[in-house]
C-alpha cells in the first residue's frame, strides 16, 4: 500500500502526489530519528577489561551474615539510589559492601537493566544525574550499563525515539562524569537499530553493550530478531565489542560468534537461595534444586556459595565451552 493514510485518507484512490507527499513524511521522519542520536554530546573512550564470563547478581543483604566472597558482583543501579534526595544510599565502599554482605575486595558493576517504575526516576533527577555518578566513580564501582529505558509497542513512535535519546546521553553522561558504560541500544525496528549501527560506529568511546533478554527479546518470536541486531551491530563498528547480557542464557553461544567477549549477569542463585532451594547435578549434564529448609533466624550463607559454584560451573560449561573446537570443525 503506498498511501500511509497521512495525506487522502484512501488508498484505492492515492494519488503520485500522496505518494510523494508520504515518502516525504517518511523521509522527514527518519532525518529526526538520526538527529536524535546524533547530537548526544562526545565521550572519551574508556577501555574495561571484562575478566569474568559470569557475574552473579546480589539483590540485597538479608538472610546472610558472612560476606559473600567472590571475584566481581552485580548491583541494580537504582537499589544504590535514594530517589526521594537524590543522593546514594551509601557514602563509602565499605558501607555498600557491608549493606549487601559481599567482598570489600571484589569488583562491583551496576546494572541498569529493571522495571520502568526503577529507572524512570534516574531521568526525573535532571542535574543531581551527575553528582550521583561522581560518587559512584568515587566508591570504585568497574562498570555500569545503562538504564534501559523503554521502546513500547502501543506508544507513538516519537516516544521510542526519546528513549533512545535518554539511552545516548544518559550514556554520555556516565563517560564524561568517569564512569566506564555500557551502551544498552534498545530497539523495535530494523531502523532503530540502523540508526544505532551508525551511531556506535562513529564513537569509539562505545566499547562495551549491553541487553536483557527478559521481556520482549525473550519471546521466541523476537529472540531471533534480536540476535541479529546485535549481530549487524558488531559487524558495523569496525572494532572489538563486548557485551554485558541479562535473562535466558541460552543466547551466549550465538552471542559469542559475533562479539569478543560475552559476560552473563546471573540471578538463578540467589533467588534459589533465597527460596531455600539447594542445586543439585543431574547426570553431569543439567541442575536440578531441591527444597533445603533453614532454621528461623539461620543464615543462607552456604546454599548461595553452593549454588553460585554450582551454577556458574554449568553456564560455562554448557554455554561457554565447544565454541572454539565447533569453529575449527567448520
Amino acid at each position: 500500500m503506498d498511501c500511509l493514510d497521512l495525506c487522502c485518507g484512501n488508498p484505492s484512490g492515492c494519488t503520485r502526489v500522496c505518494r510523494n507527499k508520504t515518502a516525504a513524511y517518511v523521509d522527514q521522519v527518519r532525518e529526526i530519528g538520526d538527529f536524535y542520536l546524533r547530537n548526544v554530546p562526545r565521550a572519551p573512550t574508556m577501555p574495561v577489561c571484562l575478566d569474568h564470563q559470569i557475574v552473579p547478581l546480589i539483590y540485597h543483604g538479608s538472610s546472610r551474615v558472612d560476606a559473600l566472597r567472590n571475584d566481581i558482583f552485580a548491583l541494580r543501579l537504582p537499589d544504590l539510589i535514594n530517589y526521594s534526595t537524590g543522593e546514594l544510599r551509601f557514602n563509602t565502599r565499605s558501607e555498600l559492601c557491608a549493606a549487601f554482605h559481599i567482598s570489600p575486595d571484589a569488583e562491583i558493576m551496576l546494572t541498569g537493566v529493571n522495571q520502568d517504575t526503577r529507572i524512570e526516576p534516574w531521568w526525573g533527577l535532571a542535574e543531581q544525574r551527575i553528582a550521583i555518578i561522581r560518587a559512584l566513580v568515587e566508591l570504585g564501582i568497574k562498570l555500569v550499563t545503562v538504564p534501559n529505558f523503554s521502546l513500547v509497542l502501543d506508544h507513538p513512535r516519537h516516544d521510542d525515539m526519546h528513549a533512545m535519546k535518554r539511552i545516548g546521553l544518559v550514556f554520555s553522561e556516565f563517560l564524561n562524569s568517569g564512569m566506564p558504560c555500557a551502551l544498552h541500544p534498545n530497539g523495535r525496528t530494523e531502523q532503530d537499530f540502523e540508526r544505532w549501527r551508525r551511531f556506535i560506529a562513529s564513537r569509539d568511546e562505545v566499547q562495551v553493550l549491553a541487553y536483557e533478554f527478559t521481556t520482549g527479546p525473550a519471546r521466541k518470536a523476537r529472540t531471533t530478531f534480536h540476535l541479529e541486531q546485535l549481530a549487524k551491530l558488531a559487524d558495523g563498528a569496525g572494532r572489538d565489542l563486548d557485551i554485558i547480557i541479562y535473562g535466558k542464557p541460552d543466547v551466549i553461544p550465538i552471542l559469542r560468534k559475533s562479539f569478543r567477549k560475552v559476560v552473563y549477569i546471573e540471578t538463578t542463585s540467589f533467588m534459589k537461595s533465597v527460596k531455600r532451594q539447594k542445586a543439585t547435578r543431574e547426570n553431569n549434564a543439567e541442575l536440578g534444586w531441591t527444597s533445603a529448609p533453614t532454621e528461623i533466624g539461620e543464615a543462607i550463607d552456604p546454599i548461595f556459595a553452593h549454588n553460585l559454584y554450582e551454577r556458574a560451573l554449568y553456564l560455562k560449561a554448557k554455554y561457554y565451552s565447544g565454541l572454539e573446537a565447533l569453529s575449527k570443525a567448520a
